[in-house]
Order: structure tokens, then sequence, then C-alpha cells
């Protein structure tokens, strides 16, 4: 039968699996606002509570990603300085549902005085703004803001020319535009929403706005990939000085309100209706998002969803929150979770992790099947992409036979399939199970009471492999394919064929693996069958980080095909 994990698990803060805690108190779900849903996280007050709660309005896009880290660490310093943080992801973005393909950015205005209007039951308002989103709370009612700061503020036409321009740079392999409006990086736009962006412009000082600048908030990480994006050293700080002049001369004590979002919403989709949960998964807790139909069934087909390496567990336009509730429209129950070191999770003394091929990630992969398999007795399928097809991929032997059987792997550009494997030898070797530990960092499972911590054969192989290995390292990057099937086998990154061989011998285990033309030339493979169970699929079109409208279409028409 359909099992429901608990709606909502009491708050506590969550240890990190390297010794210290990625995420603060905090409270996940969504708010009504006419004909949509809004996800929001509020950052509950850590220290004495100030008198008040502060909106941040992010920037969406390619920015969403790359400034994760930075709106994390502002909304857990103000957290820590008392003041309750509100976090929220524009209609058509990130966690945030809409089944359209394109966003209705003309809604984004709404957006921001809906949860406005939503925190305002707690008390006084204040406005952080950052890039885009500074332009948007710039419009809104001034009246209803204690205070305004605007971070890093553009115009929305220099937004879009920025944004459009970032994607003409990506390449010429990525497919046309196939949608009218305008085509962003990971996301689109409709027509009416790029028109509004448009008309957006560029914050000043009138209008009660604090345009907040200075060294200590620079340089802004835009145009940089997730994993180097670093926090400005002194931006959160400045931040928090900023706000709490503005609240040291408010009147007043904080609310006895507490801001409670739903952790559970319903949403029509295709003439029927899917439910959306919030709820935590695997030993960290890790925040997580369950879809189902109205009335699952049993033995509902489940699908999980795991992201790329670098991003949040939802990409900017919301590319597997929309998987997932057109498949639950079609009655399959759907699973999707942060990982470790990105998204919610991100390390807090940490800028990057300089090897996102590690046992966590295998932990964290296996755990969503895990979950996924304990809701449902139906079928089960499950997508990665790039690192994340590694993690699905390589977790597999880890999983109960009961599980593998009936698993179904959708692995989607995983770079590991090249014809130079000796990079990410190196890789492995460097910062990988192989690999002396990094600086300061605590081991990747942490030991205690719980038999699962207790060190596998695969670990205490990979403990004495590291002297051979270490001597070796030259030999290494033109490793013989008998040394790379021993790789392999003691959880060294992607050897894809030596790993194929190996999941070949599962019984029930299906596994498609998926390229887009370019990196399927890239990697030398062409479409056919792998074995019985087992095959390459070449879609075209389909990019690698499927930035393209295009390719997330045509992705998602694979992998619900047959739901």
């Amino acid at each position: 039968m359909l099992r429901t994990p608990a709606h909502h698990r009491p708050r506590s803060i969550t240890r990190h699996r390297h010794g210290t805690a990625p995420t603060d108190d905090v409270l996940h779900g969504w708010v009504r606002a006419e004909d949509r849903v809004l996800s929001v996280a509020v950052h509950q007050p850590a220290g004495p509570e100030r008198n008040g709660t502060v909106v941040i309005a992010g920037s969406p896009g390619r920015e969403r990603v790359t400034m994760f880290r930075t709106i994390i660490d502002v909304a857990r310093t103000l957290a820590a300085d008392g003041w309750r943080v509100v976090r929220f992801d524009w209609v058509g973005t990130g966690l945030s549902p809409w089944t359209a393909e394109a966003a209705p950015a003309e809604k984004w205005l709404g957006d921001l005085e809906v949860v406005r209007e939503w925190a305002a039951h707690a008390g006084p308002v204040h406005g952080l703004g950052v890039r885009l989103g500074g332009s948007v709370l710039a419009a809104s009612n001034e009246r209803g803001w204690a205070s305004r700061h605007v971070w890093a503020p553009v115009s929305g036409k220099l937004w879009l020319r920025h944004q459009v321009a970032l994607r003409r740079m990506a390449g010429p392999e990525l497919p046309a535009r196939v949608t009218p409006g305008v085509e962003l990086m990971d996301l689109q736009l409709n027509p009416e929403g790029a028109e509004a962006l448009k008309q957006l412009s560029e914050p000043d000082s009138s209008r009660g706005l604090d345009i907040l600048d200075g060294p200590q908030l620079e340089p802004v990480p835009v145009d940089v990939h997730p994993r180097v994006a670093s926090v400005p050293k002194e931006a959160a700080a400045t931040i928090a000085g900023a706000l709490a002049a503005v609240a040291d001369r408010l009147p007043g004590s904080p609310a006895a309100v507490s801001l409670i979002p739903e952790h559970a919403v319903a949403l029509p989709v295709d003439g029927t209706v899917v439910h959306l949960r919030r709820t935590r998964i695997g030993r960290a807790n890790r925040p997580a998002v369950l879809t189902m139909p109205e009335h699952p069934q049993p033995a509902a087909p489940g699908v999980a969803f795991v992201s790329l390496g670098s991003e949040p567990m939802e990409a900017p336009g919301s590319l597997w929150t929309r998987a997932a509730i057109t498949a639950s429209a079609r009655g399959a129950v759907c699973l999707l979770a942060e990982r470790t070191d990105t998204g919610e999770l991100v390390h807090p003394g940490r800028a990057q992790d300089p090897n996102p091929y590690v046992r966590y990630t295998l932990t964290e992969s296996r755990e969503v099947l895990e979950e996924l398999a304990r809701l449902t007795d139906g079928p089960l399928k499950a997508a990665g992409v790039c690192l994340g097809a590694w993690g699905l991929v390589a977790c597999v032997h880890q999983l109960p036979d009961h599980v593998a059987q009936r698993l179904s792997l959708y692995a989607v550009n995983n770079i590991g399939w090249q014809r130079a494997p000796w990079r990410y030898w190196r890789q492995g070797l460097r910062s990988g199970p192989l690999s002396p530990a990094i600086p300061g960092q605590a081991p990747a499972e942490p030991s205690g009471s719980d038999p699962a911590s207790t060190p596998s054969m695969e670990q205490r192989l990979g403990a004495v492999a590291r002297t051979i290995v270490r001597g070796t390292r030259r030999a290494a990057f033109n490793a013989h394919p008998r040394v790379t099937a021993a790789a392999a086998a003691v959880g060294i990154i992607d050897v894809p064929h030596p790993l194929m061989r190996r999941l070949a011998r599962i019984p029930g285990l299906r596994v498609d693996v998926i390229f887009g033309p370019a990196d399927a030339q890239h990697a030398g493979v062409t479409a056919g069958p792998i074995s019985t169970n087992h095959r390459v699929t070449v879609l075209d079109p389909l990019d690698h980080s499927l930035h393209a409208t295009a390719s997330r279409r045509s992705m998602l028409n694979h992998l619900l095909v047959d739901l």
C-alpha cells in the first residue's frame, strides 16, 4: 500500500555529515497566491528576537543558482541576529510550481506582495532585494514595508539582456528556441512576463529605498560556476548592520505569532488534482518534496529526481518540479531532495566542494531510492543529470534486491563517459574516496551506534588502496582496464563500462544511459542496447545541462512516456 511519510517533523538543527550545522531552524512550505502557490522557507530567529521579519527577494534564472550560497549566508546571519527571515521562489521558478512551460513573470510583483502580506502577520516586514529582485521590490507599494533595502540593483531590461547573452554564449550546441517569449539559461519567460520585466527600472534612493553598496558587498557572484561562487566576505554582516540600524528606530516588541507555511498543498494539473508535500529524508534529515495524485494507488509508479552536482535540488526553471507534478497527474508518486553542499545544505564554512564525486553523493542518492520504495509498491524510476546520474548508477549495488529489481534508471549526460577518463581519475585521486581528506574535513561517514555507519568492506579496501594509489598516480592516468575495474569496485568515481557490467548482473534492473548529440560524440558512444536491460539513448535535442527549453521538453517526454 502507499505509505506517506510524516507531514512535518519537529524543528531541529540538522547536523552536517562533516560535523557542522549547514541549516538553521527552517520551516519549508508554500503560501497561496490566487491561481498559484509559492514555495517559502522561513528561518526562525536564532538569537534574541527582533520586532520584524525580513523577506528576501532573490534574483531568478542562473543567478538563483550562482547566488544561492550568498542568499543562504545572509539568511543565516540575519536569523542569528534575531530576525525571522523568509526566502521564496518566484512562480514558475525553483519549487514554486507552474504547469506551463514558460514562467509568468508578470505575476512576480504580485508574488512579492503576497509574501509580504503573509509575513505581516508576525509584525513589521522589511524587504531585501537582490539584483532583479531589488527592481521588483522597488516597484512594490512602499506603504507595506517597514524598510526596503536593495543590493546590486539592475534594471529589468539590462538583466534580460545579460541573461540572453549568457544563453547565447553557452555554445552552438544549444537547441534553438521553440517557445514564444524569451528563453534564458534554464528558464523560459512568456511574452507578457518578459515585457513586464523590461518595464522595471533600476532602483535609486527615492521612495524610501536604501541602496546597499560598498566594498564589503562585492564582488557579487553572478557570472561564475556555482561551485566557485564564493560569498562576499563581509556582505552578510553589512546587510545585518543596515537592517539593525532601522530596527532600532522602530517601537514595539516581537509579535507572538509564528509564520508557519502550509507544508502540503493541492494543485490542479491536466484536469486532475496533485498534492505537494514538504518532508525530510535520510540520516541528515534533508529537505525534500513529495508529489502524488489525489487518490494514489498502492502499486502506483514511483519516480525520483536527482539534480546536477552544482545546483540546488531544483533548477531555476522548475525542471523536476514540473516533471513531478506532470507524472503525479498521471498517477505516479514522485520525490526530489536536497543534497549535501548544494542548495540549502551548503556547507557554511567552505565556499565550494573541490570534488563532488564523493561517497556521501552515493549515500544520498541511495536514500532517495529507498525512501521512494517505502512510499509505493509499484515500479520505480529514477532520473539524474551529470553528477546526479553518477550518484544513482553508482549506488545501485548498495540497494536491497527488492528495490533494485523494480528500478529503471535514467542516467542523463554522465560526463564520465568520455575518451579521456584520466581527468576524472586525477580528480578522484586528489579529493575522492581514495584521497587524503581535505584539511579540516571530518570523515564523510560519521561513526556511531547506527549499524549503517560501520565502515564497509569497500571503505576498508579504499583505506588500504590509498597507500598504493598515491605512489602510482601517473600510471593511473592511463590505467589498464583491469585497474579501472578494480577502481569501480572500491568506489572511485565514475568508471562506466565496468560499472555497467556489474549492474547487468542485477536481475530486473533497467538502465537507460541518455546523451544529447554533442555529448554522445564527445564520449564516443552510439545509440543501442548494451545488454538485455541496458541501453544507450541519444536524444535530439538535448544539451548537457538541460539549459534549453527544447532539451527539457525532450527529456520530460522521454522520461514520462509510459506513465
